[in-house]
């Protein structure tokens, strides 16, 4: 995700998304009432016989829901038309549905931007930036390292095995010994919890069980997961990226950190250093008592919590958003979709 602009003053922010994620992020700071603007397609007809073409026009809306499409990668943005440009082929006051996928820029006017939804953008902004995963594409003949980042991959230099069917089998065995070792090396050196090993043929699964009968593996303190690919090239790289085994690893990942959170509540929880339900979470604000609050995405566009949240920014309370439509989202809704830590 990257600001383009934002002017504070006029309560504008234009995004420009790449990723599923930054649509899920789109989507958690677009609320109803909310006014957005994109390139858009719409059906024009010259007469009432024509079949009509469709017309590139730059619509602006009313927001009344968004919807997320994790398998075609759109975010729906659903509204009243406001303008439209050209106008001709626009009807004012007439329904319209944004499709704004990765790639897309567009933008977001509101009334007023809470630092914690700014912050929400920011976070997002800094994770793209930052290593996700560690990848490891590899064969008999070389293995090819890359981080997946939130905006594309950056892909390292390759080792080779050097090895040679010329050789003898104690002299192979030792070279081959030694190309799983630089490997694992490799991982282990990886700034990444994670690292998915992938390639064609036997090559991953030989290292996974010299790693494992080495005790290589245990030593490593990182996640590693073995899947399989068609080739150790760049292509088999991003063949791996768009496989829907890997969006389940990305996804996992994101959750991981989140249970780190809801996991730190219900230990406090126990203790009594936690409240939960936006009542409770308003007491221990007044009190100043709260250090860290967890809510779910789908209380953001509550005026009653959006007032809870400023009052929190206020007081620097750090505030964490959680997905409501995975794991620890719902974990969190049974306790009132809002908590506050201590």
């Amino acid at each position: 995700m990257k600001i383009v602009k934002f002017y504070e003053s006029a309560g504008s922010l234009k995004l420009k998304v790449d990723t599923l994620e930054d649509l899920w992020t789109a989507q958690r700071i677009i609320f109803a009432n909310d006014i957005v603007k994109s390139e858009s397609e719409r059906k024009f007809k010259s007469s009432e016989s024509d079949k009509g073409e469709l017309k590139k026009v730059m619509i602006t809306l009313r927001v009344e829901k968004t919807e997320l499409d994790k398998d075609a990668m759109r975010l729906r943005v659903l509204g009243k038309i406001m303008d439209g440009h050209p106008l001709e082929y626009v009807r004012i006051n007439s329904y319209h549905t944004l499709n704004i996928a990765p790639g897309d820029i567009f933008e977001i006017i509101k009334s007023e931007w809470h630092n914690y939804i700014i912050n929400v953008v920011k976070n997002a902004v800094s994770d793209s930036k930052r290593p996700r995963l560690g990848l490891i594409v590899l064969d008999d003949e070389k293995a090819l390292p890359a981080y997946m980042l939130g905006y594309g991959v950056d892909f390292g230099n390759e080792i080779y095995s050097k090895l040679s069917k010329r050789m003898s089998q104690k002299d192979f065995q030792e070279q081959q010994k030694k190309y799983y070792d630089e490997i694992l090396e490799m991982i282990k050196g990886m700034v990444v919890d994670t690292v998915v090993v992938a390639g064609p043929g036997f090559t991953k699964d030989d290292l996974k069980a010299y790693g494992e009968t080495s005790g290589a593996i245990k030593k490593i303190s990182k996640r590693i997961i073995f899947e399989h690919v068609s080739n150790a090239e760049r292509s088999g790289v991003y063949e791996l990226i768009k496989s829907s085994t890997f969006s389940r690893i990305l996804e996992r990942e994101r959750i991981r950190a989140e249970f780190r959170l809801i996991e730190e509540f219900l230990t406090s929880l126990s203790t009594g250093k936690s409240k939960y339900g936006i009542e409770n979470v308003s007491i221990v604000l007044d009190n100043m008592e709260a250090s860290l609050i967890l809510v779910n995405d789908s209380l953001l566009g509550d005026p009653a919590v959006q007032a809870l949240l400023s009052k929190a920014e206020e007081e620097r309370v750090e505030i964490e958003v959680i997905n409501s439509m995975d794991e620890v989202g719902e974990q969190l809704h049974a306790f009132k979709d809002i908590a506050v830590i201590s």
